[in-house]
């Protein structure tokens, strides 16, 4: 029992470990949230693209047509000709009708194109990794944290991660950075003084999506690493629950698994502050638009600015640099979907060693039974350091009955599992009728 007990707090701290190292991949490529995209999948991308660009520009060329607006309604008809006024008013208003229906049609792309294309990659991944670690060797899943609990976690938790990215955080960071060059370029056609006087002050709108963005980023990294942990507690006591019980070890359990939590709580209070600083400073878009107020009425007073000129340009400024903000704070969305990507797609990609789709290797037309196992070396992969089986010689002709005794941990089951090929030895021959078993195809 102690043997047993010992055994998995070894297995606990080494799958610890690795869920530590897998979790703090810092070169998690962005793109491995798109490696499950096919060709259909590529247009619809590409339209989808481009509706969050026409939705993105939707603002600016909105605040084109309000400016001239403002500008109508501000000079009045005069006395002279009504029918002028009138016409450009109407004209604005038809541009603006013409606006919503583009807008429509932008949004309709973005949102169907990109959650279509979510849905079909998820699938498609999801379908992927369940088949990659069927096909691992036994020797993997000592090695690794495969269990039961991850695999489930993969291919829910961590999929609809990536299809949340794919529907919806991909087109918003889109969206909102076609706001961003829109609102300024729009406000260097309309009033390039005004904008370029505003232009610094992109900084202070931009930093809470930086914060929220980036810190945020590291933090729920870390987060994504304590939960781990925490998970791992959990699965280790359910998959011995019967040495847990034989133990009476439900009070330690629950204390490991409070102190795995503690990690987690104080980063959540972390987060919490970082947000609510990120999402507090975006007031400072108030005090921006007091001084664009009063900057634009200096230029409407001496340089022969309109007042919906200057309405259009402020807005703007602030529209823009709100949105480049908010598109930063997916950053961390991004992050989070690319490292679980990454994971996933590097047991996609693995080719184990002992590989059951490789259909190569030699085909016995008949098989006698001959068995012999020829100096065998071999200890499990999760404890190289100890030796399970040294020097084994057997032979066992076809048709005889062989039994095999000795003590536990002697290497009965082992001998069994390296003939079932659940393992190669790592010296010696295993040869059935005088064939290695490396070379029979599958």
């Amino acid at each position: 029992m102690e043997g047993e007990m010992e055994e998995v707090k070894e297995k606990k701290k080494r799958s610890a470990s690795l869920s530590t190292a897998s979790a703090s991949l810092t070169s998690s490529s962005m793109w491995s949230i798109f490696m499950h995209a096919d060709i259909t999948d590529m247009w619809l991308m590409a339209f989808g693209f481009i509706g969050a660009v026409g939705d993105g520009f939707g603002i600016p060329l909105m605040l084109i047509i309000t400016s001239k607006i403002m500008n109508n309604l501000g000079d009045g008809p005069g006395s002279s000709d009504t029918s002028l006024f009138t016409h450009d008013v109407n004209k604005n208003a038809i541009n603006l009708l013409y606006l919503a229906c583009g807008s429509w049609v932008a949004s309709f792309l973005e949102g169907y194109c990109w959650t279509r294309t979510g849905e079909r990659q998820a699938s498609r991944m999801r379908a992927r990794y369940l088949k990659a670690v069927l096909r691992q060797d036994v020797g993997y899943f000592d090695l690794h944290v495969a269990s039961t609990a991850e695999v489930i976690t993969s291919v829910s938790s961590d999929s609809l991660l990536i299809q949340d990215v794919l529907s919806e955080k991909v087109p918003n960071f889109i969206m909102n950075t076609s706001t961003f060059f829109g609102a300024y370029i729009v406000a260097f056609i309309l009033l390039w003084r005004l904008a370029l006087v505003a232009l610094p002050f992109v900084v202070l709108l931009i930093i809470p999506g930086l914060m929220y963005g980036r810190i945020l980023m590291g933090l729920a990294r870390n987060l994504r690493e304590e939960y781990n942990k925490a998970g791992m507690v959990v699965e280790q006591a359910i998959s011995s629950i019967r040495t847990v019980y034989s133990f009476v070890g439900e009070s330690k359990t629950m204390k490991e698994f409070s102190a795995a939590l503690e990690g987690s709580v104080k980063l959540g209070l972390k987060q919490g502050l970082m947000k609510g600083i990120a999402i507090g400073s975006n007031g400072v878009a108030f005090a921006i638009w007091a001084f664009m107020c009063w900057y634009g009425s200096r230029l409407v007073m001496y340089h022969g600015g309109q007042g919906g000129t200057v309405f259009a340009v402020g807005a703007a400024i602030i529209v823009g640099g709100l949105a480049l903000g908010s598109g930063l704070s997916n950053v961390k969305y991004l992050s989070e979907a690319s490292s679980a990507g990454e994971q996933i797609m590097e047991v996609i990609k693995r080719v184990p060693h002992i590989d059951s789709d490789n259909m190569d290797g030699q085909i016995l037309q008949t098989i006698s039974g001959n068995l012999e196992f020829r100096s065998i070396v071999f200890a499990y992969p999760s404890r190289p350091d100890t030796p399970v089986l040294q020097d084994f010689n057997l032979s066992v002709p076809a048709g005889r009955t062989v039994a095999l005794v000795g003590g536990s941990g002697s290497g009965k089951s082992t001998v069994i599992a390296l003939l079932e090929r659940f393992y190669d030895p790592s010296k010696g021959l295993i040869l059935l009728d005088g064939v290695d078993i490396n070379r029979v195809s599958s």
